[in-house]
């Protein structure tokens, strides 16, 4: 029988005879790395226009806008051959018009980044932090008293609950956060309220410089239907479909990763 260490060569085998050399190490490394961007098989071909892109998210099922940090996520930017920043310029508009004609679901969701949902999904997303049995999951005062939600969330979200869509600007108005040293409070907590389904997006006061807003509402008047399924969803299901999807991307998950990417508890 051979032995792991050929006296004499220098060289490396295995049980089975087989030289172990940098060769085969570097191919298991590459053969790792391939497992670990598994979500690249989903990329359409190029990516050139917002109807590519749909087809991109619709494979993937969900995605980022931009690569999220040491985690092979799918992202636009990366599929698109683009950076974090560059694919800024070349796709800015299609996160709007894509949402707000509802062929995708955007905001700033997964791991508070922004994100994009196929409406496949959407029912699963939101089934999967309050869905059947978990309703209580929805209830802001409840979450604010439980630490789980910040002031300043509670107050834009009803606000928004009694007024209805509010622009930027009359927003944080309306909610009492319009002074210059709430800015960086008021932003963190639109994106509590986007990643708990709770607010979206749901259109824009103009497009050019001077203009250019966005006007929120509750996420569950913008697309009731994906509430009335998700209602009708236990939250172990959706997070099955949601957990199946992640290992096709090549990411096995663990309960601190979908705490850190999907606040899931």
């Amino acid at each position: 029988m051979l032995s792991l260490l050929a006296v004499g060569q220098g060289k490396k085998y295995d049980r089975g005879g087989h030289i172990l050399n940098s060769i085969d190490d570097g191919a298991r490394r590459v053969g790792k790395m391939q497992e670990a961007v598994k979500w690249r098989s989903f990329i359409p071909g190029q990516i050139t226009g917002p109807e590519e892109a749909i087809t991109f998210v619709e494979g993937c099922g969900f995605c980022t806008w931009g690569p999220l940090p040491r985690l092979p996520f799918p992202n636009l930017a990366e599929a698109m051959g683009e950076t974090a920043t560059s694919v800024l310029d070349r796709t800015w508009f299609w996160k709007d018009d894509l949402h707000f004609s509802r062929q995708l679901y955007y905001g700033k969701i997964i791991q508070g980044q922004p994100s994009f949902i196929a409406p496949e999904y959407l029912p699963d997303f939101i089934a999967a932090l309050a869905g059947r049995g978990q309703e209580q999951e929805r209830d802001v005062n409840r979450l604010y008293f439980a630490g789980r939600l910040s002031g300043e969330a509670k107050m834009i979200y009803e606000y928004l609950d009694e007024y209805g869509a509010q622009p930027s600007r009359e927003l944080r108005r309306g909610a009492r956060l319009g002074e210059k040293s709430m800015k960086l409070a008021t932003e963190r907590a639109l994106v509590e309220l986007q990643r708990r389904f709770l607010i979206c997006k749901v259109d824009l006061t103009g497009r050019t410089r001077g203009t250019y807003s966005y006007v929120w509402d509750l996420a569950e008047r913008f697309c009731p239907e994906a509430f009335t399924d998700a209602r009708q969803t236990s939250p172990t299901a959706a997070r099955s479909n949601i957990r199946g999807q992640l290992r096709e991307f090549g990411i096995e998950p663990t309960s601190q990763l979908e705490n850190r990417l999907f606040l899931w508890t």
